[in-house]
């Protein structure tokens, strides 16, 4: 064997071991190949910046950079720029926080390469938001499944979601399941770091919080799709186990559950007020018992019915209008692609070809714009390979 892939299999870092409480978790982020791997991962989609550019053109000397910061602990957030989004197909209205590239956005992603190894590791099966392979789609497809192979235990449905999730998110109770979870000192004061980086207030210009009361993880960082999601797993298991409804299942701060007893989900819905309010939240007073075969679910953009799939009256309209701007626009942007084919995305998922052929097939083009986002997507590829 070679003398050089017996020292890369000598220096390769042991797999993280499942254990009640996981340690050794440092080495893995501060790990050079991981480094490496999460600035490229942090300039995907940005390699047009000078700042990135800059960071691009030596992968190995910023990696080291990243390296000294993170086992010195010298890392420092900076404060973050706030900018008001409408977000997603159903365009909300959300303030996000965007964080500086360098380094501050390498390490978000650095931290995130195996802290989300820990997370998907004890995951519910059915929460489903911001997780790879599940997703929207994911969702609906199980909660498609559900409806045609379970009828009887879908006849009624609890529909809840958690007010302003992020935002009223206990700093002080996420460090304490990060606790319960991981036991590497290193790793949870870098984790620290990031959480407390962040309060509502400094967007409001309001005065902050001591840290033991401080609230708010934002919209925008590569960190708190993982946080929330590692926040919530512990309610998707008690609600599993001790419920006793059929079938759950979350997307990021909304949660849908099945049965065939109403009794059992409302009291489904007090246990989950508990729970959520022991953690300093809040579920919403807009929370809805209903029977499906009288009314479809409105959930993730879709409308569930017991016998078909269709979209949201709303989002039809979106998707109609973006297929005439892009059919009285010279040239398809890459934005105006990106957005079409997420949104055909919704259509062939769904029970709408009909809508398909009136409101889209006469105005776009569906193979062109996925070869423009093929095409740019190739400019990154090798963008990164140049480097």
């Amino acid at each position: 064997m070679p003398f050089m892939e017996t020292q890369q299999r000598q220096d390769k870092l042991p797999p993280i071991k499942y254990t009640k409480r996981v340690g050794h978790l440092f080495e893995h982020v501060r790990d050079m190949h991981n480094l490496k791997e999460a600035i490229k991962d942090a300039a995907r989609h940005k390699r047009k910046r000078k700042e990135v550019q800059k960071v691009l053109e030596d992968i190995d000397g910023h990696a080291k950079l990243l390296q000294e910061m993170l086992d010195e602990e010298t890392f420092i957030p900076a404060p973050y720029t706030m900018r008001r989004i409408n977000d997603g197909i159903q365009k909300k209205t959300r303030d996000i926080a965007i964080p500086r590239f360098w380094p501050d956005q390498c390490i978000h992603h650095a931290f995130v390469r195996v802290f989300k190894q820990i997370v998907l590791h004890s995951a519910y099966p059915f929460s489903c938001g911001c997780v790879p392979g599940k997703g929207t789609h994911g969702a609906k497809r199980a909660i498609e499944k559900w409806i045609r192979k379970d009828p009887k235990h879908t006849k009624y449905v609890l529909k809840l979601d958690v007010k302003k999730c992020y935002l009223t998110m206990s700093h002080e109770e996420l460090r304490k399941k990060l606790r319960r979870r991981i036991k590497d000192k290193k790793f949870l004061r870098l984790a620290d770091r990031i959480i407390a980086s962040f309060q509502q207030p400094m967007a409001t210009h309001e005065r902050l919080l001591p840290e033991i009361d401080a609230a708010g993880i934002p919209v925008g960082l590569f960190t708190s799709p993982w946080f929330c999601n590692f926040f919530f797993q512990d309610i998707d298991h008690k609600v599993a186990e001790k419920t006793g409804t059929a079938h759950n299942v979350r997307y990021v701060d909304d949660m849908v559950l099945f049965d065939s007893s109403k009794r059992r989900l409302h009291k489904a819905l007090e246990f989950i007020q508990t729970e959520v309010e022991i953690t300093k939240q809040a579920v919403k007073a807009n929370w809805q018992v209903f029977v499906l075969s009288k009314r479809p679910l409105d959930f993730l953009g879709f409308k569930f019915h017991t016998n078909k799939t269709t979209i949201r009256k709303s989002i039809m309209l979106r998707i109609s209008r973006k297929a005439r701007t892009i059919a009285r626009a010279a040239y398809a942007s890459i934005r105006n692609a990106h957005a079409m084919v997420s949104y055909v995305g919704y259509i062939v998922n769904s029970n709408s070809q009909n809508l398909f052929d009136k409101w889209v097939r006469p105005f776009v083009n569906i193979a062109q714009l996925k070869g423009v986002i093929a095409d740019e997507d190739r400019k990154q590829h090798q963008a990164c390979v140049t480097v």
